[in-house]
């Protein structure tokens, strides 16, 4: 990303870049959980009728990266401002005084105040994860010799998933921690933001690579992203594990995810659909542009054909797209169901297209579709849509993720805390990259010790399992304005 700027990128009217500026403040304000009882938008986010959507940043037409960030400008991927293990702030819209104070003495080695200062901070937010990190940071260093993993976010563009990612690891690095480590040696966690920046996750990557310190990676987020990173941890034989990345182009030596794949989720909508609906025609709307979306697309339609089915694809991101009339011609032609594919930024397109669909025919979708925007902003257009997803909030460890951080998690939280919890199980006395790489590949955590079901990893570095599927329906704990929730298929 550029530095800041005096005037604006050519073309682009002053009074624009005011507001827009304006617009960003206003937004960085906000913050907080992803929640169902949240309203608010979260900065970088802006709502698109009652929903929180992500907002693409203005490029800067000399350097083609992001001019304007959620979090200011970060520079490019070597930059400090994209890590802190305590020294900086990343997540710089969460006010908290204490947490700047205990920022400023972990800066100055004083670990004692920064402690102090940290754990102050955590009872003055306890929705902030970040400073949660840190706490558990200043306590490892001062009791010597640290574990050191590293979790990379998209702070810059996905405030939100970022948080929830961050919770997750928090969760697993206080537990190791609390209980007293491994030989009296704590877990230290660098925090790192590519933005989701494929121009960026490369580089992130690679600094965190030469880093000796650091044992594995949680991370990254968007498939894209980890698609990027995962040729720097290949060449560093630096274990990664990634918890939200589901495409199927993913694989490596290296690579491992306590997240279905793509393969596995379009495989059980595709049967699902098939066998237990009994459609045999139906529309696949995606986005080629996307790794994640393309991937759902083909596993679906990969076993949809065979069983006997037919799918007409349909590009979701052609700026050309007229949603009403692509509608109404598939009604027309009598087609059986939609299959939504979005990509995050895509989601208002697909509760558009749930909109002109009025319930005439039958939905399924992608994880992508699996938070509370999707019901306050799609209301009774969205009844009934079926998703295939990682994980459903009801397992212990949601009831006290629950308590902790003041309000339901979300999948990424808990497939966060699974990554954080296996790098963990993969350390020993004399670990190494060698060590924790090798041990992963033998991880079994029983349901207790994960988020709610038990981790293992296949050949692939792909989770053992299968997803869920869920249901839109009127009822249960949804969302504050909408009186829809998401509910567990047990039928079938």
């Amino acid at each position: 990303m550029s530095t800041g700027r005096s005037s604006p990128p050519p073309g682009q009217k002053p009074w624009l870049v005011l507001a827009i500026v304006a617009t960003v403040i206003g937004i960085g304000a906000v913050g907080g959980l992803a929640y169902w009882q949240g309203s608010k938008c979260p900065p970088g986010e802006q709502k698109v009728g009652n929903a929180c959507l992500a907002v693409t940043p203005p490029k800067s037409p000399s350097s083609g990266t992001s001019y304007l960030g959620r979090t200011g400008n970060k520079g490019g991927p070597t930059a400090p401002e994209r890590y802190s293990s305590g020294e900086r702030r990343l997540l710089l819209y969460k006010a908290n005084v204490d947490g700047e104070r205990g920022t400023q003495a972990f800066s100055e080695g004083n670990l004692r105040r920064a402690s102090d200062f940290f754990a102050k901070a955590v009872r003055g937010d306890r929705q902030d994860p970040e400073v949660q990190i840190y706490l558990n940071n200043a306590k490892a260093r001062l009791q010597g010799r640290p574990f050191t993993l590293a979790t990379v976010v998209p702070v810059d563009s996905a405030a939100t998933s970022a948080e929830e990612m961050l919770r997750g690891v928090a969760d697993a690095q206080t537990k190791f921690n609390d209980a007293g480590g491994l030989g009296s040696r704590l877990l230290e966690v660098v925090i790192a933001n590519d933005g989701n920046d494929t121009n960026i996750s490369g580089g992130v990557a690679r600094k965190l690579a030469n880093n000796p310190a650091i044992l594995g990676v949680v991370g990254h987020n968007a498939s894209s992203a980890s698609q990027e990173a995962l040729v720097e941890y290949e060449k560093a034989g630096l274990a990664m594990v990634s918890p939200t990345s589901t495409s199927t182009a993913l694989s490596g030596r290296v690579f491992f995810r306590t997240v279905p794949s793509d393969a596995v989720s379009g495989k059980k909508l595709a049967e699902y659909g098939k066998n237990q609906l009994g459609l045999e025609r139906v529309a696949v709307f995606y986005n080629p542009n996307s790794s994640y979306s393309r991937s759902l697309k083909e596993a679906f339609v990969g076993r949809f054909q065979p069983l006997g089915g037919d799918a007409q694809i349909i590009d979701m991101n052609d700026a050309d797209l007229d949603v009403e009339r692509s509608i109404g011609k598939l009604q027309d032609d009598n087609l059986d169901a939609i299959v939504l594919f979005p990509n995050t930024s895509l989601i208002s397109v697909a509760v558009a297209i749930a909109v002109a669909n009025e319930q005439k025919m039958l939905m399924l979708g992608g994880d992508a579709l699996y938070r509370p925007q999707t019901l306050t902003s799609g209301g009774n257009a969205v009844e009934n849509l079926i998703l295939a997803v990682p994980w459903f909030a009801q397992t212990t460890y949601a009831q006290k993720a629950e308590q902790r951080w003041g309000g339901q998690v979300s999948w990424r939280t808990a497939t966060s805390y699974d990554a954080t919890r296996a790098l963990i199980q993969a350390l020993s006395a004399n670990a190494s990259r060698e060590t924790v790489l090798d041990n992963l590949q033998y991880t079994f955590l029983p349901g207790s010790e994960t988020s709610g079901s038990e981790l293992q990893f296949q050949s692939t570095g792909d989770r053992v399992g299968e997803p869920i599927l869920v249901k839109i329906m009127k009822g249960g704990s949804g969302p504050v304005g909408s009186q829809f929730s998401f509910q567990p298929i047990t039928s079938w």
